[in-house]
């Protein structure tokens, strides 16, 4: 009766193990940066903010040139003027130097919404195929390379199965 038991509890012992060894939940990494920047429409992207960025910077020049001449002249020519144009030649200078310095914030606020605007469908794309890939490969959990301190070499990188689904080489 006691082996009979003992074994009852050798048994039940060695399938609770291999229960629990077969519900240890898959791990893998990723490194989402990487994977969006090889993905062809974040180069389409970049291409498209680098123009919109030129433009500011182009507006943000025309203002800068128009400023320097107003001081300009207004260095040349004070001298010539009387005390009420000077001051109003002198404020409407610092009324263009503060236009611009509003113009530079609001660049940059505005840059800023178009990377966002532009990079969010990439990144949901690159998103979608991960959470793909994660489920096609009963993975629960997908960690970050990124933040990731210490991984074993068999830890599962899911980036080349993510950009073959993606048809990225």
């Amino acid at each position: 009766m006691k082996t009979t038991l003992k074994l009852v509890f050798a048994i039940v012992f060695v399938a609770l193990c291999n229960n629990v060894s077969a519900q240890t939940p898959r791990l893998a990494h990723i490194d989402m940066q990487e994977l969006i920047f090889s993905m062809p429409s974040y180069d389409s992207a970049m291409v498209v903010l680098q123009r919109f960025g030129e433009d500011l910077e182009s507006e943000l020049e025309l203002m800068t040139v128009e400023l320097n001449r107003a001081y300009e002249e207004f260095e040349r020519l004070q001298e010539s003027w009387t005390e009420l144009t000077r001051q109003s030649r002198f404020s409407a200078i610092q009324d263009m130097s503060q236009r611009i310095q509003i113009f530079q914030q609001r660049a940059q606020e505005e840059y800023q919404r178009e990377f966002s605007r532009l990079l969010q469908p990439i990144q949901e794309r690159a998103n979608r195929a991960v959470n793909t890939v994660r489920e096609e490969q009963g993975i629960m959990y997908v960690l970050s390379s990124q933040a990731v301190i210490s991984m074993s070499r068999d830890a599962i990188d899911l980036l080349p199965a993510v950009r073959q689904h993606l048809g990225i080489r």
